[in-house]
């Protein structure tokens, strides 16, 4: 169980050829895709919060219960006939993942199972409320979510006006408007909290109001962290004989890599560590949840609060 799972590797490699570069040994990739993820972060972490982003991609499990944003993806053991199923039992059936409406069973009727989606469809469990972003501006009675918990604001965002802001001279001085809920210090003071936020175990897979099917990760950051998992698999292998193809997807070609003056090597972006690089450099926006308050951007601001005269 991690961020990526098997049906991920299907679109660069073919399982036959991955199965005879790990030997079959799934401890091998998940050690890698580890490795790969760390990798990952250590580009990320300044700018992005990554431990939102890299959660694992777990098996969904209908009598356990789930936070917000948790993913899931549909799976299950084969239909057997003549096996008495009982109900919301789960099996396989032609590629799709079925769920048993009628207790007792035991061979294969349409109507006596319910369409959850094709093995491998990725759900993940809905925010109830939107996340807490420090930047907008909340009215009391306003809900969000953050951190597991679920809050309702008790004192509208400090507003300043512009006599009040020069009063702070530099706008890197400016204080944040709104306090974080789960602040130890005032968090209480601005905003209620009304606990941790659950889906509860039962809850059908296909309830819209707690579950939404699609993917949550970003879509790239899942295809470079394969291109480097993949690399470093192939690399226990012959370190010195890595394929082209491996080796150009995780750091692109020789003559596309550029040496600064500090000796540091810059990647081209269509690789894997190119485009970690750029994101970190902010040349490339990938769709991670972001650091609050925002830290780690490539242009810095500062400067003193304009006056604004009047005659």
């Amino acid at each position: 169980m991690g961020y990526l799972i098997s049906s991920d590797y299907l679109k660069q490699i073919q399982d036959v050829n991955l199965q005879q570069v790990i030997s079959s040994n799934t401890s091998i990739l998940t050690a890698a895709e580890k490795s790969a993820q760390y990798e990952a972060q250590s580009y990320l972490k300044q700018k992005y919060e990554t431990a939102q982003e890299f959660t694992d991609t777990a098996k969904w499990v209908r009598t356990m219960p789930y936070s917000a944003a948790d993913r899931v993806y549909l799976d299950a053991a084969a239909f057997v006939a003549a096996t008495a199923y009982a109900l919301n039992d789960l099996v396989l059936y032609s590629g799709s993942v079925y769920s048993c409406i009628v207790a007792g069973v035991n061979a294969w009727n349409a109507s006596n199972w319910q369409l959850l989606g094709n093995q491998y469809a990725i759900f993940y469990a809905a925010y109830p409320f939107q996340l807490f972003d420090y930047k907008k501006i909340y009215n009391v009675g306003d809900n969000v979510y953050w951190a597991g918990n679920t809050y309702t604001c008790l004192i509208q965002t400090r507003t300043l006006d512009h006599n009040t802001a020069l009063q702070y001279n530099q706008i890197n001085n400016l204080p944040l408007g709104n306090v974080f809920p789960n602040d130890t210090i005032a968090g209480t003071q601005y905003w209620k909290n009304n606990g941790a936020y659950i889906v509860d175990s039962d809850t059908p897979i296909d309830n819209a109001a707690f579950w939404t099917a699609g993917d949550n990760r970003d879509a790239q950051m899942v295809e470079k962290l394969i291109d480097i998992t993949l690399y470093h698999v192939h690399s226990r292998i012959a370190p010195r004989n890595i394929p082209a193809l491996r080796e150009v997807r995780y750091m692109g070609n020789k003559e596309d890599r550029q040496m600064t003056n500090e000796g540091r090597v810059i990647y081209p972006v269509y690789s894997s560590l190119g485009w970690l690089q750029a994101c970190g450099r902010g040349e490339v926006t990938p769709s991670l949840p972001l650091l609050q308050p925002n830290v780690g951007k490539r242009i810095r601001y500062g400067g003193t609060i304009r006056n604004i005269n009047s005659y």
